[in-house]
């Protein structure tokens, strides 16, 4: 997937071009986090009970370091560890769900 901009920030003239600019970077952004999910769905197999798939340790790393990502990117860290938290807690909902269809 390739994000295709058609213009920059500083060339929008229009707040149209800026919305569309930024539904064009939303969309591969979603784009990203289905094909994320497909790795989520893809680590239930190397999961065998329910610490393993809430594994708070890993879960509290990822969270510090995408906010570390954002810090670095000029952008709040809390609101992407906030963000980052609740995906991974929907995905943990959904790995539970996995491993309960897999251990059927």
């Amino acid at each position: 997937m390739e994000l295709k901009l058609q213009k920059t920030p500083q060339e929008c003239v229009r707040k149209e071009e800026v919305r569309d600019e930024i539904d064009r970077i939303d969309r591969t952004i979603m784009e990203l986090f289905a094909l994320r999910f497909e790795y989520v769905k893809a680590i239930v197999q190397f999961k065998h009970d329910h610490h393993a798939i809430v594994a708070q340790d890993r879960k509290d790393h990822v969270i510090d370091k995408r906010a570390e990502w954002a810090r670095e990117l000029g952008l709040d860290p809390q609101t992407f560890a906030d963000m980052y938290r609740l995906l991974i807690d929907s995905n943990i909902q959904k790995e539970l769900a996995l491993l309960n269809q897999l251990n059927s």
